[in-house]
């Protein structure tokens, strides 16, 4: 009740004072990312550039594929010498073509790195200040979080698929398409999210774009694919190296067609895992744990 004399202040609108809801923050924020990425012309030349150039940058090495896998069968009417030489020089082949389908496959696994480093390293680390404004104003870190994610996933989606469908159609790499794109998918995906978590935690784009090409830098020679690990570095090393799961997977992938012979050491220095469920489930470990970290480093005052 009013004081006498006073007249009783009015009743506060609750509904004018309300802030939106994570849904709505979250397709705000999320229509907003779009609207800046494509009004940022480098930015989007840059990704066309990097969509379509690093496909082409792979098959520059197979153009007319990987050709066909040389036979190693025996000859009647030759001598054990011409046997001999017949089947080193096929043995030769087929380590040249084991060879060759091992770095394809890497190649692509490491561009894809690179794409993704490139897509998160900066997208928060860049943004730190307005962000940190906007939380003040109400906007929640789950919704902003979900914005980045999913703005990410399309562009991942993207990348993974037109590389694997585009080096499919020129080079004819062996075994199924679907495993060799999902693996694709999730060392980009994973990529992304832990240059993503880099980006939450560093103090500027400049240092969480250097530690992520850091990262991507160190991908394909502790993978084991070029030169094998010393084997208790390897038992270290190999979880968290995302490109050897990407890699090996495919590898797997291949062994109920006549090309995994061609992968034998003499062409694959560090064995492949048995199947391609291993790498899949270790790639999305790699992803989870990025988007936790990003999650903690969205909670996370940062005004410097």
């Amino acid at each position: 009740m009013a004081a006498p004399g006073f007249s009783a202040p009015p009743a506060a609108n609750s509904n004018a004072n309300a802030l939106p809801g994570a849904l709505r923050q979250f397709q705000v924020l999320f229509t907003r990312r779009w609207i800046l990425f494509f009004r940022d012309r480098t930015q989007l030349l840059l990704q066309l550039a990097l969509l379509f150039g690093f496909p082409l940058l792979v098959i520059i090495f197979a153009p007319n594929g990987i050709g066909s896998l040389p036979e190693i069968a025996g000859h009647g009417d030759l001598t054990m010498q011409e046997v001999m030489q017949i089947q080193t020089r096929a043995l030769e082949g087929q380590a040249r073509i084991g060879g060759l389908i091992s770095g394809l496959v890497m190649f692509q696994v490491i561009l894809l790195t690179l794409m993704g480093s490139n897509n998160a390293s900066r997208e928060i680390a860049g943004e730190r200040l307005i962000y940190e404004k906007e939380r003040l104003g109400g906007v929640r870190p789950l919704a902003y979080l979900g914005s980045k994610a999913a703005f990410l996933s399309i562009l991942v989606l993207v990348q993974s698929c037109w590389m694997a469908l585009f080096v499919n159609f020129f080079t004819h790499l062996p075994g199924p398409l679907l495993d060799r794109m999902l693996l694709l998918l999730m060392v980009n995906g994973a990529m992304t999210a832990v240059c993503l978590a880099i980006s939450s935690l560093m103090k500027s784009a400049e240092q969480a774009s250097l530690l992520s090409i850091y990262l991507v830098g160190f991908q394909l020679p502790l993978s084991g694919a070029v030169l094998a690990l010393p084997s208790a570095l390897e038992k270290i090393i190999q979880p968290l190296i995302a490109a050897y799961w990407s890699w090996s997977g495919q590898l797997a992938a291949m062994r109920p067609t006549d090309y995994f012979v061609a992968l034998g050491p003499a062409a694959v220095p560090t064995p492949v895992v048995s199947d391609a469920a291993l790498p899949l489930t270790i790639l999305g470990l790699h992803l989870a744990a990025g988007l936790v970290i990003t999650w903690l480093g969205c909670l996370r005052h940062q005004w410097d």
